[in-house]
């Protein structure tokens, strides 16, 4: 978006007298913030960018152009974060900066530098999973919110400007919940939480960013790995290490899974991209879902099939019910992480669309048009 004030705070340094009139403020106000986003919704932040404000849900929201973003992400489309440190000692010196703040904003930087924003400038894998194809790609605003919760992460892992490190790694521990991401969207419109968090979950996946491991972590950290409830100690996992954007892996995703981030993975299909022991440590809250065995046997009902549909999908889940005594909607669940698992080529399509991608319907002539098959692609 095109904030009025955008090319003044990118060469802020040569412009020190008109920033200092745009973000004077009571210090007794700000003294105690300990989060970028509390600075913002505490100043006059809309003053500093030049664009209109307004609150949302007591969240300070900036707008230009009927376009609404949330106040870190519009900052920091005009400030880069790596001389976020030095601006805000600059203009806001009595602020405490966390130790390893500097070595955070500078990780941030080059993430956010290695964005993919034309699909001529990336790998084909980070195509194929952030950049839409056309604006008539089936999964565009998936792709697009992908990529706005991974940048996103990056800037929450910089919003907590002051305190301890949450990890022993400097600058890389980010604590995670769905207000935390959703509070750095730079379109909270398109979001819900579900698709937050399985975003979040298929970042993890690609090693994007990583749940930490107690051996890694603070005291700091490690108390907020536990919260008490009614007098029980209830373990969260919400302390993430943030990596390298270069150093991720895409092809876990798009090798292995249709992007869909309505469904979430289930343990059974991570386990069959990461192994066991690294879906144990690393996604230790995910226990339900399709398993091993309901893949093993859909995998020896697909043999051979070609174009030939697998069954109706009403048909299918009725038997996913009896077979493993769970509900209609668990068992469709249970049909969607199949069918997101690319290997086993499955697809519920409707009986004109299979029709029209030369499906053999042998058995199925007497369907309603508009009843979904379940199918093997090819």
């Amino acid at each position: 978006m095109m904030y009025g004030n955008r090319e003044l705070l990118a060469d802020w340094q040569n412009n020190v007298d008109k920033i200092a009139l745009l973000t004077k403020h009571s210090i007794t106000r700000t003294s105690k913030k300990l989060r970028l986003s509390d600075l913002l919704n505490t100043v006059s932040t809309g003053k500093i960018l030049g664009a209109s404000e307004h609150k949302i849900n007591g969240r300070k929201m900036l707008s230009t152009h009927g376009s609404t973003t949330n106040a870190v992400p519009a900052f920091l489309e005009c400030l880069s974060p790596e001389q976020l440190p030095v601006f805000l000692k600059a203009f806001y010196p009595e602020l405490l900066l966390r130790v390893d703040y500097h070595q955070a904003c500078t990780l941030v930087e080059s993430n956010l530098k290695q964005l993919p924003a034309q699909r001529s400038k990336c790998p084909s894998e980070t195509k194929d999973l952030f950049v839409p194809t056309s604006k008539l790609d089936a999964i565009r605003d998936d792709k697009k919110l992908l990529l706005d919760c991974w940048r996103g992460i990056n800037y929450a892992a910089i919003n907590q400007f002051a305190g301890a490190s949450l990890v022993k790694t400097a600058g890389r521990g980010v604590y995670l919940s769905w207000d935390i991401i959703n509070s750095m969207l730079k379109y909270p419109q398109r979001a819900t939480r579900n698709k937050v968090y399985n975003a979040l979950q298929l970042l993890q996946i690609a090693g994007f960013v990583r749940l930490a491991e107690d051996r890694e972590l603070t005291p700091v950290g490690l108390g907020l790995q536990t919260v008490t409830k009614n007098g029980v100690t209830v373990r969260k996992h919400n302390v993430f290490i943030l990596n390298d954007f270069d150093q991720s892996d895409s092809k876990l995703i798009t090798d292995n899974l249709r992007l869909d981030l309505t469904t979430r993975v289930s343990k059974a299909i991570i386990e069959k991209i990461l192994g066991c022991e690294n879906a144990k440590s690393y996604f230790p809250s995910i226990k339900s879902g399709v398993d091993e065995v309901t893949i093993g046997r859909f995998k020896k009902a697909i043999e051979d099939k070609g174009l030939t549909p697998i069954s109706t999908l009403s048909d299918a889940v009725n038997s996913m019910k009896s077979d493993l005594g769970i509900s209609g909607e668990q068992a469709r669940l249970y049909i969607d992480q199949l069918c997101q698992y690319k290997p086993l080529h499955l697809a519920k399509l409707k009986k004109t669309d299979a029709v029209a991608w030369g499906y053999d319907l042998t058995g199925f002539e007497n369907i309603h048009s508009s009843q979904k098959l379940l199918v093997v692609e090819k």
